[in-house]
């Protein structure tokens, strides 16, 4: 393998990374939206609203993450077809 094709199945392991960390964020702000609902009695929603922040802050940087992610592999890929030849 080249450093290219190296490079980019580096890439694509650290995209497919970040799509699970994002599922999982997917899930614990379910998980939050469930609890609140069934113990809404108990909950104090300014403390729920900050946890919830939290999680959507992050789920923002997974997502830029991601973003720089796909575009450095396009650019790997498109290297690696101009080597191909």
């Amino acid at each position: 393998m080249t450093i290219l094709q190296d490079k980019y199945e580096s890439l694509v392991e650290q995209e497919d990374q970040l799509l699970t960390s994002l599922r999982t964020t997917a899930a614990y702000e379910n998980a939050m939206f469930q609890i609140t609902h069934e113990h809404a009695a108990e909950i104090d929603l300014p403390t729920a609203e900050k946890i919830i922040d939290k999680i959507h802050e992050y789920t923002e940087e997974l997502r830029l993450d991601l973003l720089y992610v796909r575009l450095e592999k396009s650019h790997v890929a498109g290297m690696l077809k101009l080597t191909a030849f």
